[in-house]
């Protein structure tokens, strides 16, 4: 317990005093025969005491502003007075160590241990106590709120198809839109809660603001009874509209393709099927965010199907289930202990960069191809201006795979990389749209 003391220069010594404050003060020390021993301070007025702590902390700052080699060691125990010296023998022990775990990984790791201060404070005051956030904040993180460019991207490009085909109508757009994202939302909440009570959240003690879910669960900001409410919420506004487009504007087509998305977003965590516990997870995202989201906005505003938007409909699915196939890289040891069998877990690190590259590689050919068949406008290969930033993507990811932390940047490149493209694609079937308005 005392084995790595030694190397720090002084120790802090806190405790409650007889009035109930925390009172510190620093002191040399000196180990010996299993204890830390103190110097006498005419301030410590208890004579024994098993709410002593010792603290034992380094941190080195930057001449440029922050700090580095941060550690430290907290001992709980004990004290006997003899003389102008105090004997601390320690019973418990907690440290952290920079250089052996991140700041972030200890703040999860921490979590645990968080929780069960205010629950203890609950006992002590006979109250209910929970972190709180404002409303919006709140919800902003339970929903991931920010992932939902995922659902406006294809929702857009099914509706540009459209318009370049000489057909488009903004309220309807406007609807499909509202109920493609409230999908979308559910999906999100959805996954976090079943990725909590099937562990793979709750293990996970690496999340980046990309991958690992939203939290809101593991930090106790709703309660699960609470997620549940919020995603059927979701859900049955997403498939109401779905509904009321399916009866307007074709029954069968859009009743299909909603049934579909919602099997592809419910049960892509949810059993019984867990399809990203089944290495399936990637394709049903690609499948949904890409042909179902494009060819439902198209028929919506056509009343048809048609080769064009199901081949524009590729690059942009691939590229978000592409997001999603990032992602899995930081939750890779998460996922195998609470056997989530993604493709990034069943692969080994070398294929999966190489099936990321190939994947890549595959969207714009696709972009090319489909232009080349006479399917899109010369102005779709806009989308090509992106190739820069793909390459900096797996550039990014491959020199720092397997870092959480140092990923990063790499992932927000990835989801960039997928939204730009998926935009200019868009962008590439709106201006002769547009252009053939203005010359009617």
């Amino acid at each position: 317990m005392l084995e790595d003391v030694r190397e720090y220069d002084e120790a802090i010594v806190t405790y409650v005093d007889d009035e109930g404050y925390p009172f510190s003060y620093p002191s040399s020390y000196r180990i010996e025969d299993g204890a830390v021993v103190l110097e006498r301070h005419g301030w410590l007025k208890k004579k024994s005491s098993d709410k002593v702590s010792v603290l034992f902390n380094h941190i080195t700052p930057l001449p440029t502003g922050g700090y580095m080699d941060r550690r430290y060691i907290v001992l709980w125990g004990g004290i006997e007075e003899k003389q102008d010296t105090i004997r601390f023998i320690p019973s418990r022990r907690y440290s952290w160590d920079e250089n052996k775990v991140h700041f972030f990984q200890y703040c999860e790791i921490s979590v645990p241990r968080g929780r069960r201060y205010m629950q203890l404070l609950e006992r002590e005051l006979g109250r209910k106590l929970k972190p709180a956030l404002s409303l919006f904040s709140l919800f902003f993180r339970v929903t991931r709120l920010p992932f939902l460019i995922a659902t406006v991207v294809p929702t857009l490009l099914g509706a540009a198809v459209a318009a370049y085909h000489g057909i488009f109508d903004p309220l309807l757009f406007i609807l499909t839109l509202i109920g493609v994202a409230a999908i979308h939302l559910g999906l999100n909440m959805a996954n976090d809660y079943y990725d909590t009570k099937l562990g793979a959240d709750n293990v996970n003690t690496t999340p980046t603001p990309f991958s690992g879910g939203s939290r809101a669960l593991q930090y106790g900001l709703i309660t699960p009874s609470a997620a549940v409410a919020m995603f059927s919420s979701f859900y049955a506004l997403g498939l109401g509209i779905g509904l009321y487009l399916a009866i307007t504007r074709g029954l069968v087509p859009i009743l299909s393709l909603m049934l579909l998305g919602f099997i592809l977003s419910f049960f892509y965590t949810a059993p019984p099927l867990k399809l990203a516990y089944r290495g399936v997870g990637e394709i049903a995202v690609g499948v949904g965010f890409g042909p179902v989201i494009v060819l439902g906005s198209y028929y919506v505003q056509t009343q048809g199907f048609h080769i064009a938007p199901l081949l524009a409909s590729l690059p942009v699915g691939i590229l978000i289930a592409l997001i999603l196939y990032a992602n899995e890289i930081p939750d890779k040891r998460a996922d195998a202990l609470a056997g989530k069998r993604t493709l990034v877990v069943r692969l080994d690190d070398r294929t999966v960069m190489k099936l990321y590259k190939a994947l890549i590689a595959l969207v714009y050919a696709i972009i090319v191809l489909t232009f080349a068949a006479g399917y899109a406008p010369f102005t779709t290969l806009l989308a090509l201006l992106t190739i820069p930033t793909a390459r900096k993507a797996v550039k990014q990811i491959s020199e720092t795979y397997g870092n959480p932390y140092y990923m990063i940047p790499g992932l927000a490149t990835n989801i960039k990389l997928a939204t730009t493209t998926g935009l200019l694609l868009a962008v590439g079937y709106i201006i002769p749209a547009a252009y053939n308005l203005l010359i009617t």
